[in-house]
């Protein structure tokens, strides 16, 4: 009697396995016949264009990083101000890592006379200087040096539209940069009269 009880457990499993393979067999037929009407590696001439202007949709610009690093600085100078040492470490962190990921992007971009410029470098010179003086702020609590580091480092960072600052390399050396000069926004031009 179990002997038999086995037999009718063991043949309903291997009937429930036969038709639960043909199941799945069925559901990946439709797949693998479409993927054999296309030759493996090629793809249609006519979709590449479409394809390509799809991932450039897609694909945040080189500036965006630096967009977030700008909205973090922000935010540090807010937490800093408010006294709240954990989120300002947290904002100066981010920070630094979206500059460092702006530098990943595009490691030398032309410069206004045209040549590369080594932006590693410049980060190395501003991350070892003005960052690490902000983090000692930070770390030691002072509201007022704070303060003043941020704003120098602010100061360091954001050079005049035409002027020139020279930053330290981490050897030592005094680099010196040139913002490029943009045009002018099209509503100043519009206020002066010009087209």
């Amino acid at each position: 009697m179990t002997n038999a009880k086995w037999v009718r457990r063991g043949g309903t499993f291997l009937m429930g396995a036969v038709l639960g393979g043909l199941l799945v067999a069925s559901w990946e037929r439709p797949t693998a016949s479409a993927q054999q009407n296309s030759a493996p590696g090629q793809a249609n001439s006519a979709s590449v264009p479409t394809d390509v202007a799809r991932l450039k949709e897609i694909v945040p610009p080189n500036s965006h990083p630096m967009v977030e690093a700008g909205m973090f600085a922000a935010n540090l100078w807010f937490a800093g101000e408010k006294k709240n040492w954990p989120l300002a470490g947290y904002f100066l962190n981010e920070t630094r890592n979206r500059i460092r990921w702006e530098v990943h992007l595009n490691p030398g971009p032309k410069g206004a006379d045209g040549n590369p410029v080594d932006m590693q470098s410049i980060f190395d010179g501003v991350d070892n200087g003005s960052i690490t003086r902000v983090r000692k702020a930070i770390d030691a609590k002072d509201g007022a040096a704070f303060a003043a580091e941020y704003k120098t480092s602010a100061r360091l960072l954001l050079l005049p539209q035409s002027g020139a600052a020279s930053v330290l390399a981490p050897d030592g050396a005094r680099l010196q940069c040139r913002r490029a000069a943009y045009p002018e926004s099209r509503s100043k031009r519009r206020l002066a009269g010009v087209a």
